[in-house]
């Protein structure tokens, strides 16, 4: 049977509104050149962020120009500049509306029942009940013609902006997924929990757990190398940008909107590998300078990081995607963040 043309008009109509309703469109700049984001739309701007080849940009103002500059977003700061138009090109690409507003609301989907048996426990009870459930995951090698660690961190940290690209944990920088390290230029992988401490390397286990990877800069990764976590130190400049990292001899600061998510990932990883079978017994200690030791610090500026950085959407999409899609396990601390006080407050 022929569908009238009103009918079709109004079909198409409809399936608009309700594409509208859930995405929106949004102008970006990808950044063609390496080049600086300015506080005002001169040459002689005081710097705030320099930017790479392939960031993307948020443009401010409906991307007016003010003499050849457009308002922008940095990506990692956040903070408000301008860039030189001739440095970028103008994209319009839909996303969704959470993101236009400058939230992602993703609650996470925990299966009934996942956490049974671990009600009223606390200490090293509830620290062994998490292992029981956590333990056994798939594991997936590091590197690889199959799937590997390289393919899933490009799921689990897509740049929600730029689908192409992947967000790096400490500087929150988008880099294009496919230039894996490009001889220093592109990303790495990071072993959040040093893969020195306790010198397990990249085996299959806790040497590819994703849930303790992330994509970061090459360089970034270098200057971290197998630090154990603390506040101090002086700020980290990659190449002339302020990074928001601190290091000293001993220790590394990660940026603030990133500190939960490092202790969460070093909670997780004190759980699961408790020493069963021809695993390594992980702990998670009040010190810092471990290294070669199969333990990670500082214990109370961790516990201290996990309160003030608290679980966002970003963590929950991640931990439920690792669970879903690959590793089949989840990071207990992300779906209960209470679990931390319980097990390590005293």
């Amino acid at each position: 049977m022929k569908v009238p043309k009103i009918m079709r008009k109004l079909v198409i109509a409809y399936l608009l509104l309700c594409y509208q309703a859930a995405w929106s469109t949004n102008d970006v700049l990808i950044v063609q050149r390496s080049s600086l984001i300015k506080d005002a739309p001169s040459s002689s701007g005081k710097l705030i962020e320099r930017v790479n080849e392939g960031d993307t940009l948020a443009l401010l103002d409906n991307g007016n120009k003010t003499n050849g500059y457009y308002q922008v977003m940095g990506p990692a700061t956040g903070e408000p500049g301008f860039i030189y138009q001739n440095r970028v090109r103008r994209r319009i690409i839909p996303i969704p509306v959470e993101i236009v507003n400058g939230t992602l609301d993703w609650p996470g989907t925990i299966p009934a029942d996942y956490y049974s048996g671990t009600q009223g426990l606390e200490g090293d009870e509830l620290k062994d009940r998490l292992n029981d459930i956590i333990q056994d995951h798939r594991e997936f090698p590091y590197t690889s013609a199959t799937t590997d660690v390289w393919d899933i961190l490009k799921q689990t940290d897509r740049d929600l902006l730029n689908p192409e690209h992947v967000r790096l944990l400490y500087t929150s920088r988008s880099r294009d997924a496919e230039a894996e390290y490009d001889n220093g230029r592109g990303w790495t992988r990071e072993h959040v929990w040093a893969k020195s401490h306790g010198n397990f390397g990249t085996t299959k286990g806790a040497g590819t757990d994703v849930h303790a990877l992330r994509p970061v800069d090459a360089s970034v990764n270098s200057a971290r190398n197998n630090k154990d976590f603390d506040n101090g130190g002086e700020e980290y400049i990659d190449g002339n940008f302020p990074s928001g990292n601190y290091g000293d001899e001993d220790s590394w600061e990660p940026a603030d909107n990133v500190k939960g998510d490092v202790a969460r990932m070093i909670f997780y990883m004190a759980v699961r590998y408790e020493g069963e079978g021809d695993e390594l017994d992980l702990q998670v200690i009040e010190s810092v300078d471990t290294y070669p030791l199969a333990k990670h610090g500082n214990l109370s500026t961790l516990l201290e990081w996990h309160e003030l950085d608290p679980v966002d959407s970003w963590e929950r999409r991640r931990n439920d995607i690792i669970f879903e899609q690959f590793q089949g396990n989840r990071n207990p601390f992300i779906d209960h963040p209470e679990f931390v006080a319980l097990i390590w407050s005293n």
